[in-house]
């Protein structure tokens, strides 16, 4: 029987995910964390809503995240300069070390996902994966 489209991806991601799960325990990381850490390391810094608005994820899940971290020295928060209602979030270097080895962890696994796959075909999946995306996140135009 063949897989539909839904299943190869819940399977991609799940098959994925647990190559990763032994690197986030090392790490000291819950499930989503690794991908607040990430975001920080590439942006230098964000807000809890710019993380969710990114992500496309509940704000109070982010806000929940992020205190974790937060207490497990991972990052630092500081009220915003321009506005006393919303925090700045940094990483500390705790979380700058298990940003860089969460990516060198994912790098390794997506060269193992890939073997076998030329250039042309990666890029033509990862295309093709963003138009999925994008189309996901259209308003329904029907």
């Amino acid at each position: 029987m063949a897989l539909t489209l839904n299943q190869l991806l819940f399977r991609t991601f799940h098959e994925k995910d647990n190559m990763l799960q032994s690197v986030r325990e090392e790490l000291g990381l819950g499930r989503g964390q690794p991908r607040v850490l990430t975001y920080l390391l590439s942006q230098g810094s964000g807000s809890q809503n710019d993380i969710a608005l990114y992500f496309g994820i509940d704000p109070a899940a982010v806000s929940r995240m992020t205190e974790i971290l937060r207490k497990n020295g991972f990052l630092t928060r500081r009220t915003a300069e321009d506005c006393r209602r919303s925090n700045v979030l940094e990483l500390t270097e705790k979380g700058r070390k298990a940003a860089q080895s969460w990516i060198s962890s994912c790098e390794r696994v997506e060269r193992k996902m890939l073997k076998g796959f030329s250039n042309d075909e990666t890029e033509m999946l990862k295309s093709m994966l963003q138009r999925l995306l994008d189309n996901a996140a259209k308003e329904d135009e029907e």
